[in-house]
């Protein structure tokens, strides 16, 4: 594998997509059933056009306005390397703050379906970050965002978990044996973007957090569901947002 080349110039780079209204906020949703069920089906949310180099336009921009700033909603591509494609844009775009929210997969029985997990550190079982950040196993998360998370979902009465967080790119390779050794190295879930996402905002130096809903679970069912409340989930991710 290439080593990480701590060059900062670049034979090509992401372009302004020019926001209309310059936005420097940003919410990443990473979830098909928040994005569709409540930002694709709200009337009251305006739509960001968008258009790349070419003039092709896109339609997965919303925005809303929160505190009197105008808050850009993106549904991005799933995985680490896209994902990473998309925040690099919306960063060359002026977008200095971003908050994530996706789902993931469960690694102990005892965590609850719909639990909000809010990742302490992430290791690192894809190849962006290393792109992007030297060779480690972990990325430790931001902890003056984590604690505004904390402050903001307590506030609100929504329950939450920490830990550490496996982020693969090979969703379907999680054999027995890496979540067990996950499982050993305190990872209490696993998704596709969190470590690239993170190593990508410490070396362009812009503010990211990101929390996750817990979904399928690898290790059987111990307890009841949770109650998905996806309208206060959201208006979660918009004051955390606005408080960054």
């Amino acid at each position: 594998m290439i080593r990480f080349d701590p060059e900062h110039e670049t034979v090509f780079g992401p372009f302004d997509l020019k926001l209309d209204g310059a936005p420097s906020k940003c919410l990443m949703i990473f979830d098909d059933e928040i994005w569709e069920d409540y930002i694709l089906a709200n009337p009251d949310l305006g739509t960001q056009e968008v258009k790349n180099a070419s003039g092709r336009v896109f339609d997965n921009f919303r925005y809303v306005e929160a505190g009197g700033e105008k808050v850009l909603l993106v549904s991005p591509t799933t995985g680490a390397a896209g994902a990473v494609c998309d925040m690099e844009l919306l960063i060359a775009s002026g977008i200095s703050k971003i908050v994530a929210l996706g789902t993931c997969g469960r690694l102990d029985r005892n965590i609850a379906k719909n639990a909000i997990i809010l990742p302490t550190a992430a290791y690192r079982e894809e190849g962006t970050s290393y792109h992007y950040l030297p060779e480690s196993d972990e990325i430790e998360v931001d902890v003056r965002l984590l604690d505004v998370c904390r402050e903001v979902f307590a506030a609100r009465g929504l329950a939450t978990l920490e830990g550490k967080v496996w982020t693969t790119d090979a969703v379907y390779r999680e054999t027995a044996g890496k979540v067990h050794l996950m499982k050993e190295r305190s990872c209490v879930a696993v998704e596709m973007e969190l470590s690239a996402l993170t190593a990508v905002a410490q070396y362009r130096g812009v503010d990211f957090t990101e929390f996750l809903i817990a979904e399928d679970t690898v290790d059987g069912e111990a307890v009841e569901p949770l109650e998905r409340k996806n309208a206060e989930i959201f208006e979660a991710a918009i004051e955390i947002v606005g408080r960054i």
